[in-house]
């Protein structure tokens, strides 16, 4: 009989997997790695792209298709390939980038995603402190119509307080052939419709031969909701957004505290029988 209740873990990078420091500790990776071990299979979800998440795929070595971009690329180990689900045309993004800076504050600064480059005209330093973190290279434009022909996958806005609101006001009632969706307290993603974990998420589920009741998922925002409601277990780390919490079947200890490692322990694995005193 398998040790496992939920023989698949799909985890979050940021906020979920990563403690505040950006990185994963110990306790995550070894709980992981025992997990694997024991039959479990592994990947990660974000809304990351491959440049920004390769530090950690090449930590944890997982062998299964990583969800990138919120679900709108893939990266396949196997291959090494990074492969593009959903696109948008140049065309789109270019009237959602011409259409936020109208409507939007200079405050808010806006990057454009291509497979393999994020381009953007400005960096404030919300923005800045973001690229530090993660360490990649964004190429810097006089104008967004300098932006090649390139495979176009998703346009982020990076904002806070006031701003933030105004963005999400807009979203409201934009009318574009897209989907919104926050990832995180200062970012907010535009993505091409259909793009999202959930999805990206039932696709490997049927590639893999699993079922949704199978898998469990673990996130802390609005960007992880899809995924957390398809798992048979959806977990949220204590920090997580309210929407995720009030979502979520499971909440364990935060990102700070090993929350991923929790579920593993609690309640990914059978309770180990113990042995008879005679």
């Amino acid at each position: 009989m398998s040790l496992l209740r939920y023989p698949l873990l799909v985890s979050d990078i940021d906020g979920t997997l990563l403690n505040n420091d950006k990185e994963i500790s110990r306790h995550n990776m070894e709980s992981i790695s025992r997990f694997c071990r024991m039959g479990g299979l592994f990947t990660l979800a974000t809304g990351r792209s491959y440049m920004e998440a390769k530090r950690y795929i090449e930590q944890l070595e997982p062998r299964l298709p990583v969800i990138l971009c919120n679900g709108a690329v893939l990266y396949e180990p196997a291959s090494e390939s990074v492969i593009p689900v959903h696109t948008m045309p140049r065309e789109l993004m270019l009237s959602l980038l011409h259409e936020l800076e109208r409507k939007l504050p200079s405050s808010v600064d806006l990057f454009a995603y291509g497979l393999n480059t994020v381009y953007a005209t400005r960096m404030g330093p919300l923005a800045e402190a973001g690229v530090d973190q993660i360490d990649f290279h964004v190429e810097m434009l006089g104008s967004f119509e300098q932006i090649p022909d390139i495979l176009c996958i998703k346009v982020i806005a990076v904002a806070s307080g006031e701003d933030m609101k105004l963005l999400l006001d807009w979203s409201k009632t934009a009318d574009f052939p897209v989907d919104f969706i926050p990832s995180s307290d200062n970012y907010f993603e535009i993505l091409p419709a259909g793009a999202s974990k959930g999805n990206a998420l039932s696709a490997l589920l049927k590639k893999i031969g699993l079922t949704p009741d199978k898998a469990a998922a673990i996130g802390d925002h609005c960007n992880d909701l899809s995924m957390l409601s398809l798992a048979g277990l959806g977990a949220a780390v204590a920090n997580a957004h309210p929407a995720v919490l009030q979502q979520a079947k499971v909440i364990v200890p935060s990102n700070n505290e090993d929350g991923v490692a929790h579920l593993i322990h609690n309640h990914l694995m059978f309770p180990v029988p113990q042995a008879k005193t005679p």
